[in-house]
């Protein structure tokens, strides 16, 4: 076990657990607009928990010979990690996750029936979630389109 397997999530347990405290009893924000935060917030805490308590007890896993270390990681792999902002840029915030799931996973050599499943599912979510029922308005149209 190394030092670094144990502060991390101690330290993002810290902020997190600092940020729901601040949320709740210095801002005194209502129940209804803190919710989804906190219960978020909960979540990544346990998790953790649960993190820092199997390092500590050495039931982690050790490492197999399949790990990818950063220094292996292909120009390619990055540069798909950074397309999302451009499909977003491009497409706005509902329709360019799904069409970066689409593309990414086509490209991988994913089937049509599983990439479009996905990606549907990716819109759906996108959709139902922040929009149905958190309310948030999500510009559809792409960021460049003239208002």
């Amino acid at each position: 076990m190394s030092r670094a397997e144990v502060i991390f999530p101690s330290l993002l347990f810290a902020v997190v657990a600092s940020l729901l405290a601040a949320g709740f009893f210095v801002f005194h924000h209502s129940w209804t607009v803190i919710a989804f935060p906190f219960g978020a917030g909960l979540v990544v805490c346990a998790l953790c928990l649960v993190d820092i308590a199997m390092s500590l007890s050495g039931r982690r896993a050790a490492p197999s010979a399949t790990d990818m270390p950063l220094e292996t990681l292909s120009p390619s792999s990055l540069i798909w990690a950074f397309a999302l902002a451009l499909f977003v840029y491009a497409l706005g915030f509902v329709f360019g996750p799904a069409a970066y799931l689409l593309a990414y996973l086509r490209a991988t050599g994913s089937s049509w029936r599983l990439s479009v499943g996905v990606a549907a599912a990716s819109l759906l979510v996108t959709w139902v979630l922040f929009i149905k029922l958190l309310r948030i308005l999500l510009p559809f149209e792409p960021l460049w389109w003239p208002w």
